[in-house]
């Protein structure tokens, strides 16, 4: 009994003491109190539930970063990957969490209300305790993490807020210090190499600073960032030796070592650089880099150039180094092009880039090679081409990214003006011959493409015929090998043979929707551009124009006297273009000076070979050239006395006349604007083309023409409009008025449906039926037609495209109507109707979907344009893209009412 009676008193101060630690807990709970318990507590929940599961999605993000980034081993690896542009979407997803993690934290464990005093004397080391802004670790911990999570992200802006707010509220805290180098790092990713020196300087220059391992290391390597990113190799090397030493993980120590030994081959000491590389393939790296390193080795050798080049080739035979041909190659073309074997050197660089598999960067430095090849023998369309190339494939921080971006901008721009030059003069040229030779050269061609194809038939019948005697045998293998019960796509044997029977069957096909089609566009533009395209039925083919039929040809030939006019002026401006690329922005004068002579000896009536013998002229002198300096001033001041350009050079005066000659330009000018201002458009457009020849090749020119445009908008028809507006923004780019004018064309082009409406906030004369007698450049038809609706691109073309297949199944059951969409310009979507089969079928059709407003349901009357169009005024409509002449045309011929 009285052993019973001590148990009950001993259970009842358990639960007495269990109550008060409950009490106590909860009590501590609370944010607000900072008290011994309250802070041990949330210390610890912090630590556990928040801070721990925070880092170590940040720690798994940094991994996932040095196991997911592709190197680039022809440039030195970097010593930090916070700054490659891989990075952020590699480590996305782990640094979220950490940062909602880190925010959860704060919000509930952070303690910034101070502990109550309880005496009146305080010892520093209490001082101390009581100036703290945070009395929770891990939420000063987590204020530290969040910067460095950003920085990752390379969400520099939030990085350094936060490392800034450690910086305010923990000074002299060990966090302190790491926020400074952290900040440091940003500053490097900004290019502010002023303020991270000063920091790296200060914190290192502080006493107080931490002494551990890892402080060490993040501060080694930093400075060893530093120096890289400022392209000091010299003064690189104690620090990255330092870090190598310091480095926590093996990923960073054999990263280093890789650096290392690049940075000593870079600065010429190649036997240390030789005891480097070895020291990474000890260290058991990535197979990448140890293929790198490997060749590195071999390249370093003590071996002649046939015996080193015989090893490299030995490499390129492994199977292993399938995937790292290209840098093989590459290494191999450096070689060649050391020996001066620049054929060789070039056959490798093309290999190099034709093996880069999945290392963007190796196959545009291997484009790069090869461009500035072909751009140093001026043979720029080649170089066009690899430095195109090169542009799309490298990486924006390569270290010549500006440079290959201005050079294929130019080149770019010099091989489009080339084409077009080529192009307009064959078009000219064809459109000129007899129609005798012009079908014969048609027929010719057709019959070479019908060569082509079945040359290409007959390779892939070949093709397939060894796939099947090799199917054959893999097949009685299989069946003498293949163990029973293994499922298919588990047994790699039978995975095979299904692939290549595969391939057999259907040719190599890219993995996508709708791979069985050979064709897979509904109804394409360049289909229809070429021809109009009428309904698909089970029993007509589908009519369109292929490169096998006459008309395909003829469609774009200029054969009217104003399309050859427009062909002319292409080729004139595109010429000028041409050699002005050469002068300004390749600074080849031999080139400059060809291109100069052909469009002066093209166009020598015109007064733009005037403009060509001056520019002549001024480039000759400026290369000191004085023969053919003086040889063009005298062609230009004998053959073109009246030119401006020769009277520049004639007559000293003649900037005084010229100022003149301006000041009477402005006085036809403000006349002009006058009318204009008061609304009397057709007024100043007389007085404006009476003082045109007056400011010709002066500064005022394109005001006139710029206002000249603007008084069109009253007077005259859209495609005027647009055609001086456009006129203006080609001849003069780069002034104030060439720009306006291609921001209004832009805007023009955005809103042309309403335009033609007549409703709109431009004020654009509305289009008007013109007179029976105008002469058409379209023609009757009463075989098929189309039906067409233009809308604008942002309005929703699917439902438009529904309500139209839904009016067909109501109204036109029976009618094998195919209904599709294609771009029609830049803001414009035009929907197309075909199948129907003859015009009176169209004018009906026409009739009654224009008054079924469910077919127009969200769309406003000013936003569409809809018409029926014949098969083939189909193709000319399409070429032409002017909206508003056939829209002429259409309601002179068609009766709708």
């Amino acid at each position: 009994m009285q052993n019973c009676r001590k148990l009950i008193k001993l259970s009842h101060a358990r639960l007495i003491l269990l109550s008060i630690v409950l009490l106590m807990g909860g009590w501590s709970c609370s944010s607000q109190k900072n008290t011994f318990m309250s802070r041990n507590y949330h210390n610890l929940t912090s630590y556990y539930n928040y801070y721990y599961n925070a880092y170590d999605n940040y720690k798994n993000g940094t991994l996932r970063a040095e196991k997911g980034i592709n190197y680039n081993y022809t440039l030195n690896l970097p010593v930090l990957l916070i700054g490659e542009s891989q990075v952020p979407g590699i480590v996305s997803g782990d640094m979220e969490r950490t940062l909602n993690k880190c925010t959860m934290l704060l919000a509930r464990h952070s303690i910034t209300v101070k502990p109550a005093r309880k005496k009146n004397t305080l010892s520093p080391k209490e001082k101390e305790f009581m100036s703290l802004n945070e009395y929770v670790r891990w939420a000063r911990e987590s204020w530290l993490l969040v910067g460095m999570a950003h920085t990752w992200k390379q969400d520099l802006p939030k990085a350094r807020s936060s490392f800034e707010f450690v910086i305010r509220q923990f000074p002299g805290l060990p966090i302190w210090f790491e926020a400074q180098v952290w900040l440091a790092r940003v500053a490097i990713l900004e290019g502010d190499y002023v303020d991270a020196q000063d920091r790296l300087k200060s914190v290192e220059s502080n006493r107080k600073r931490p002494r551990s391992k890892k402080f060490n290391h993040l501060l080694s390597s930093t400075w060893a960032y530093y120096y890289q990113k400022q392209q000091q190799p010299e003064a690189m090397l104690p620090y990255l030796m330092k870090a190598i030493e310091l480095a926590p993980k093996k990923n960073d120590r054999i990263r280093y070592t890789y650096i290392l030994a690049q940075t000593l081959q870079q600065i010429g000491k190649n036997g240390e650089a030789l005891i480097a590389y070895q020291k990474v393939l000890k260290l058991n790296p990535a197979y990448d880099m140890a293929f790198s390193a490997r060749i590195q080795l071999i390249a370093l050798s003590q071996k002649q150039g046939g015996e080193l080049k015989r090893e490299l080739i030995k490499l390129s035979k492994d199977a292993k180094n399938s995937d790292y041909l290209d840098q093989l190659y590459f290494t191999l073309g450096n070689l060649e092009q050391k020996d001066g074997n620049t054929d060789k050197a070039i056959e490798y660089y093309t290999l190099s880039a034709r093996y880069s598999k999945s290392n963007s960067n190796q196959k545009g430095m291997s484009y790069l090679v090869l461009a500035d090849y072909y751009f140093s023998r001026n043979d720029y369309t080649r170089a066009q081409a690899y430095y195109d190339s090169s542009y799309n494939s490298l990486d924006n921080t390569y270290p010549e990214f500006e440079r290959i971006e201005q050079k294929a901008k130019y080149l770019n721009s010099l091989v489009e003006n080339i084409t077009t030059i080529k192009t307009e003069d064959s078009l000219l040229r064809v459109a000129a011959m007899p129609k005798e030779e012009r079908d014969a050269l048609i027929k010719a061609i057709i019959a070479n493409i019908e060569v082509e194809e079945q040359r290409a038939r007959a390779m892939e019948q070949e093709d397939r015929n060894q796939s099947l005697l090799y199917q054959q045998s893999q097949r009685f293998r299989t069946e003498n090998t293949q163990g029973g019960g293994k499922w298919y796509f588990y047994n790699q044997a039978s995975l095979s043979y299904g692939q290549s029977e595969f391939q057999m069957k259907w040719g190599k096909r890219k993995l996508e929707d709708n791979w069985r089609r050979k064709n897979k566009r509904v109804l394409s533009s360049d289909e229809v551009t070429v021809a109009g395209t009428g309904a698909t039925t089970g029993q007509e083919p589908q009519k369109q124009l292929s490169p096998k039929t006459p008309e395909y040809y003829l469609v774009n030939l200029p054969f009217s006297d104003s399309l050859k006019q427009l062909s002319i002026e292409k080729v004139k401006n595109a010429m000028l273009r041409v050699a002005e690329i050469y002068e300004v922005n390749l600074s080849d004068y031999n080139e400059a000076k060809a291109a100069y002579l052909k469009l002066a000896e093209r166009f020598s009536d015109q007064e733009i070979a005037a403009n060509a013998y001056y520019r002549l002229y001024r480039m000759a002198s400026q290369y000191n050239r004085q023969d053919d300096a003086a040889r063009f001033r005298s062609t230009l001041t004998t053959n073109y006395p009246k030119s401006p350009y020769a009277i520049l050079l004639s007559n000293p005066a003649y900037f005084e006349q010229l100022s003149w000659q301006q000041n009477e330009g402005e006085e036809i000018y403000q006349k002009a604007y006058d009318f204009y201002s008061k609304g009397h458009h057709t007024d100043a457009l007389s007085v404006l083309q009476s003082g045109m020849t007056k400011v010709k090749n002066t500064l005022l020119e394109p005001k006139f023409l710029l206002l000249e445009a603007l008084c069109q908008v009253k007077t005259t028809e859209l495609r005027v409009f647009k055609s001086s507006l456009s006129n203006l923004a080609t001849t003069f780019p780069r002034t104030d008025e060439g720009c306006l004018a291609e921001a209004m064309l832009k805007q023009v082009e955005q809103r042309e449906l309403q335009l033609i409406s007549g409703q709109t906030d431009l004020d654009v004369a509305p289009v008007t039926p013109q007179t029976e007698t105008q002469s058409f450049t379209y023609t009757l038809s009463e075989g098929e037609h189309v039906f067409v609706m233009l809308v604008p691109k942002r309005s929703n073309i699917n439902q438009t495209k529904f309500n139209i297949i839904s009016f067909n199944v109501d109204e036109f059951i029976e009618a094998d109507l195919n209904v599709a969409n294609q771009p029609f310009t830049d803001y414009i979507e035009m929907i197309t109707c075909t199948g129907l089969k003859d015009k009176q079928t169209a004018i009906k059709y026409f009739t009654m979907i224009r008054k079924d407003a469910k077919v127009f349901a969200g769309l406003k009357p000013t936003d569409y344009q809809i018409f029926v169009i014949s098969i083939d005024n189909f193709a000319r409509f399409l070429s032409d893209k002017s909206i508003p002449d056939y829209l002429n045309f259409f309601k002179a011929k068609y009766k709708t009412e």
